[in-house]
């Protein structure tokens, strides 16, 4: 009987244990999923919050436009436009349109081919889509819709990511897949003032569902016929209105103390350039390097490439689309940077021997030449404090362009370019896709982590074609003007 007696009290034990445990259980569950209630709550108005003050900047940034009646004029006029190339998707049957307006070089004559076009107006099926588009601000003058605007008539595509002008950095930026796409001149009075572009037709009923025949003639009537019409407050009208305006450019962000262009960006390096140091005194190393430098001015010189800055044994250089001209390929910057590039390239080994005199062979054999191109929108500002400031050039195509050198093979000269450059020289000449073949041997994996190389496709180019270009370009009239 005492045996059962301790036997339950030691049950009796356990039992409450369990039970305290479970209770103790309980009561932590009850104060985590309390506390995880509490955070939740606490970030929803962290949310609510930051969103409040979004809305706050965006209304003192309104004030702030506002505040300047030429400003308030022209965001009106821009709504309009916006609420003008909406009616024209959803008469189209489009899931997006765009209204640009050409934007030419402060020296430049209006009769002068745009260095780009901006975007006036953006509509887009998904609204963080049209922001993102607003955003970019440019497209290049070599795309479709500087087609459209040299050739002065309608244009359209239903297979436009096949076609050399489309640029697919656009679609990842704002997550569009354009397929089928029309393009048309806006005239007023008789005058080209900005191109209009609607993209992807879709389905009766449906604004999700492609059309897969895309866009035909009855479109092409209907774009036409609502292009017509001449009175003050219709599309071309309105964008007359606005793009008159001096204020035009600020109101898109354009026009600042910077100056935005597209132009065609140039690196020059050379690979294992330390051999010089190894092998010379410093002074009679860095006169060599020099002579390099020296070379690269006298040949970019005849192609109107401007040195832009040095960096030891390398050079950034721009060519610009100033004076560009649809029927002289010569005056396509992406030409002239390539065909001073094969230049360079395929007399690097003579420069060495010609120039380099009394340098071991083996140690000129090590140095070795890459030259990297990129296409884009770029910056010129001046940098550094006020005591000294230097210009220079910023922007993607930039960076995009010193990543290809550092990330360039460096056992052998090469000459790499982006997928812009390559659609550019498409566009001259369809052979020249022949000298351009696919690029991936990085020299280090992580470049493929690279942001700034993200999202394009890049080419190693054989020489051979560009050079002889560059040979007949030196004995033409055009590369000695009067």
């Amino acid at each position: 009987m005492i045996e059962w007696i301790e036997y339950a009290k030691i049950a009796g034990a356990f039992v409450g244990a369990c039970g305290i445990a479970t209770l103790a259980k309980l009561y932590h569950d009850r104060v985590v999923t309390g506390k995880d209630t509490e955070l939740k709550i606490k970030d929803a108005e962290i949310t609510r919050l930051q969103a409040d003050l979004l809305k706050a900047q965006s209304r003192v940034k309104t004030a702030e436009e506002d505040s300047a009646p030429a400003h308030r004029d022209l965001i009106r006029l821009r709504a309009q436009l916006t609420e003008m190339i909406e009616r024209l998707a959803g008469t189209l049957r489009a899931q997006a349109a765009s209204l640009y307006i050409p934007v030419f070089n402060a020296s430049d004559e209006m009769t002068a081919s745009p260095r780009s076009f901006a975007f006036v107006a953006a509509w887009n099926i998904d609204p963080g889509a049209t922001a993102a588009i607003l955003k970019m601000k440019l497209v290049e003058s070599w795309t479709v819709v500087g087609e459209c605007w040299g050739r002065a008539t309608l244009i359209g595509n239903n297979n436009l990511q096949a076609n050399v002008r489309h640029v697919a950095s656009y679609d990842k930026q704002s997550g569009f897949v354009p397929l089928h796409t029309l393009v048309s001149p806006v005239r007023w009075q008789g005058r080209q003032i900005g191109v209009v572009q609607v993209f992807n037709k879709t389905l009766p009923g449906s604004a999700y569902d492609l059309d897969e025949h895309g866009f035909q003639s009855d479109d092409r009537r209907q774009l036409l016929e609502a292009l017509q019409e001449t009175s003050d407050a219709g599309m071309a009208g309105t964008l007359h209105y606005f793009r008159s305006s001096p204020d035009a450019m600020r109101v898109l962000g354009l026009q600042d103390e910077l100056n935005l262009e597209n132009a065609v960006i140039m690196y020059v390096d050379l690979t294992q350039s330390s051999a010089l140091f190894d092998e010379l005194p410093l002074t009679d190393a860095a006169r060599l390097i020099n002579r390099f430098s020296q070379n690269i001015y006298r040949r970019i010189g005849p192609f109107s490439g401007i040195m832009e800055k040095f960096n030891g044994d390398g050079t950034l250089i721009r060519f610009h689309y100033a004076g560009f001209d649809g029927h002289a390929p010569m005056s396509n910057p992406a030409l002239r940077a390539i065909c001073a590039a094969a230049d360079l390239f395929g007399e690097f080994k003579a420069f060495k021997t010609q120039r380099w005199q009394g340098l071991a062979a083996d140690v000129a054999e090590a140095v070795k030449l890459r030259i990297t191109i990129a296409l884009g929108p770029v910056v010129s500002t001046n940098m550094g404090p006020q005591q000294f400031q230097t210009p220079t050039a910023m922007g993607q195509c930039v960076n995009r362009s010193a990543k290809m050198i550092a990330f360039a093979p460096r056992d052998r000269d090469v000459m790499l370019v982006d997928d812009n450059m390559s659609r550019a020289l498409k566009q001259i000449d369809e052979h020249y896709a022949a000298a351009l073949t696919a690029f991936d041997s990085w020299s280090s994996d992580t470049a493929r982590q690279s942001p700034s190389l993200a999202g394009h496709r890049y080419f190693e180019v054989t020489p051979e074609p560009f050079r002889l270009a560059a040979m007949e370009f030196r004995q033409s009239p055009y590369a000695h003007p009067p």
